[in-house]
């Protein structure tokens, strides 16, 4: 499979992956093939692009992290959060809870799992698929630490709930594709307080999880935001959650940006270890995260173009690729595998379309 941008969808192209609302409820299921209509109406709805079976990449599956159901009802489930504080009323922790339970489980029981937060979603749904991924990605690292079931959960609660002051922000000044002013800004800030004040209503979550949504923006020398902590007054779990949500927002698509691929992210979070986060955690993400994932196709230095097929373990940098074009760029008649961490001499230069 690959993945397409709607610009350069065509009519006739197959889905391989099923494509979602905002509110988890599926649009398209995988196997449809593609009509000039579907096309216009996903273009409408601002989905960034779509997942379609290819025939150069017979049996390449991009690994799912968590199960499609859990990750579905998840995102049902925290919309329906924000839906009901964003209007006033209080919330229950039952079906989100569940949720955090159901990814912790599926993820302990996998921890060599990398991230793969490739379900397609429009861009209203961001909130909350980005709600969900922080919440894979922080448990990920959580488990990588050696937290225990509470902490782990702990950790998932304020990491799903990291966004949650952002429903007393104005909708104009979130959803703002340009640069924000200063004073947008100043009330986009606020949005850390606000989640704090909001989830300290609730005495069914805990105050460690709260403060995730408190202090997310902190950063270690002092220079984040809303109170300018330093390392030593950030509690671990908003540490955590700070690198798995920048990851998440450097390689999501949005109304006005693409997504960097992963091996671009891991690069300036790793350049700004120590100043925007902690060092601890960033080397922590590069156990989690694939810098080439599965189904990204590359140019060698040999020239030759292939596309990933499987992760080594050891050397995230250096996978399993299936040469697929020559180094003139003929397709072959027949296609190959090498081991980049067994064949020294090539490696990655570039990642292609």
């Amino acid at each position: 499979m690959r993945f397409v941008h709607i610009e350069n969808l065509r009519s006739g192209e197959q889905l391989a992956r099923p494509i979602f609302a905002p509110d988890g409820r599926i649009l398209l299921n995988s196997g449809v093939q593609m009509e000039t209509t579907y096309i216009e109406r996903l273009r409408g709805l601002g989905i960034p692009g779509v997942y379609v079976i290819d025939e150069d990449r017979p049996g390449v599956e991009v690994p799912e992290t968590i199960s499609q159901r859990t990750r579905t009802e998840a995102t049902a489930n925290i919309k329906a959060v924000f839906d009901s504080v964003r209007v006033g009323k209080t919330f229950r922790l039952d079906e989100v809870g569940q949720s955090v339970k159901a990814i912790i489980d599926e993820i302990v029981q996998n921890p060599n799992v990398l991230a793969s937060l490739s379900d397609v979603r429009s861009y209203d749904g961001y909130t909350f698929s980005h709600s969900v991924n922080v919440c894979v990605i922080s448990v990920m690292l959580g488990v990588k630490k050696g937290y225990n079931e509470k902490q782990l959960y702990e950790l998932g609660l304020g990491a799903i709930l990291h966004d949650i002051g952002k429903t007393q922000v104005p909708e104009d000044i979130l959803t703002k594709p340009g640069r924000l002013t200063d004073e947008e800004m100043a009330i986009m800030q606020q949005h850390t307080t606000f989640g704090w004040q909001i989830l300290r209503q609730n005495p069914d979550v805990p105050l460690s999880s709260a403060h995730v949504a408190y202090q997310h923006h902190e950063r270690p020398q002092g220079l984040g935001y809303p109170r300018g902590l330093t390392s030593d007054r950030i509690l671990p779990y908003a540490k955590i959650v700070s690198v798995a949500d920048a990851y998440d927002a450097m390689t999501s698509e949005r109304a006005y940006q693409r997504g960097m691929l992963p091996h671009e992210a891991l690069r300036i979070i790793h350049r700004l270890k120590g100043v925007q986060f902690e060092p601890d955690i960033v080397d922590l993400l590069d156990l989690c995260v694939a810098q080439y994932p599965v189904g990204c196709m590359v140019r060698l230095n040999s020239r030759e173009i292939g596309i990933v097929v499987d992760i080594n373990q050891q050397e995230r940098a250096r996978p399993i690729i299936r040469v697929l074009y020559d180094r003139w760029g003929k397709r072959l008649q027949q296609f190959w595998e090498l081991d980049l961490a067994k064949t020294r001499h090539l490696s990655i230069v570039e990642v292609v379309e």
